[in-house]
């Protein structure tokens, strides 16, 4: 089973402040009526990866740490970011009052300032999506034997990945993942870990010649 990836928990809450209103429309309007299912369909199985991420308590111990994670980031990176938004007021306060050379120095120096920050921003980044898969792989790990088991006991013929955009609707006595989740919770309930450090990884060794 392949583990896809989810979204980094904690590194887009600015972006996400802007669903609220969204969210709370959407919560305000009428219930949907339920939906009048046929019957299962023999042999024809379906799961949701982000259910059972979601539902299972490894699921959740991942999320929540992950969460923990980057908001660490986040507090790492604001000290700087408000840095620089603040020497660049300054600077073009002053700018007037400053000659050519020194102006074009100070924003060649803010600027260097701003590039090595991304660059350690889009590091951080990379280290919590490399966090995030690596744990995801483990969960992965597990799953593949409770997926497989529960499989061949409901006598399948396909499985059917509703998160992949190949079912909208689904009738739930054919869904895999509610069996999926209780075995995962029996077999993993949490995983303990920090974020990988990938700045700190020891260098290729060169190639013999």
């Amino acid at each position: 089973m392949n583990v896809r990836t989810l979204l980094v928990a904690g590194l887009a809450v600015s972006a996400l402040a802007g669903l609220a209103p969204i969210a709370s429309a959407q919560t305000s309007a009428a219930p949907t009526p339920p939906i009048a299912q046929g019957p299962p369909i023999p042999g024809y199985c379906v799961f949701s990866l982000n259910e059972i991420i979601s539902g299972s308590k490894v699921g959740q111990a991942v999320v929540a740490r992950l969460k923990v994670l980057g908001a660490q980031v986040g507090a790492e990176l604001q000290p700087e970011v408000d840095s620089i938004r603040a020497d660049g007021r300054a600077l073009q306060a002053q700018a007037s009052t400053m000659d050519q050379a020194t102006l074009q120095a100070r924003q060649a120096n803010l600027q260097l300032r701003a590039t090595n920050f991304q660059k350690r921003e889009q590091l951080r980044q990379q280290e919590m999506q490399a966090t995030q898969q690596k744990q995801l792989g483990v969960i992965g790990k597990e799953l593949t034997p409770i997926m497989n088991e529960i499989y061949a006991q409901r006598h399948c013929s396909v499985l059917i990945d509703a998160d992949s955009g190949g079912v909208r609707i689904v009738n739930p006595a054919m869904d895999l993942s509610p069996g999926a989740i209780s075995a995962l919770d029996l077999k993993i309930q949490t995983l303990t870990f920090d974020r990988e450090h990938l700045d700190t990884q020891a260098p290729a060794s060169p190639a013999a010649h």
